[in-house]
């Protein structure tokens, strides 16, 4: 029996994501007015902290869209571990503020750790 796939797309996530790169693309064509750029990047680090909160609902409860989405988590974080070093190499390079260079550290570092927690954790309780 072949599964409906045609319901698995999440549309609304998939057009978030559209709208935030086509906001970082028009910040960086300098195509928005200068007082709506910041306006912008506080409503997209709003929906950044506020998306992963929301619980994802998965239709079919079965064990193979449970394993598809962990895939996917694991893949995206491979993905972000890798430009978490381009993203420090290139502030390094462009001679961006320190302050830039720490946080972006800091921020790499926290992942890091909770990855490593987390790790821990499930190794022990599984």
């Amino acid at each position: 029996m072949m599964k409906d796939k045609a319901n698995t797309i999440n549309y609304r996530e998939i057009g978030i994501f559209i709208l935030v790169l086509l906001a970082i693309i028009f910040i960086l064509l300098k195509v928005v007015p200068v007082n709506f750029r910041y306006g912008i990047l506080i409503a997209v680090g709003i929906s950044m902290i506020i998306m992963p909160m929301t619980k994802k609902q998965i239709i079919d409860h079965d064990e193979r869209n449970y394993q598809i989405d962990l895939q996917a988590k694991a893949f995206a974080f491979n993905i972000l571990e890798i430009v978490f070093g381009l993203l420090l190499l290139s502030f390094t390079i462009m001679h961006i503020t320190y302050m830039a260079l720490v946080l972006t550290l800091t921020a790499y570092l926290i992942i890091k750790m909770v990855n490593l927690m987390a790790f821990s954790y499930y190794h022990k309780n599984n």
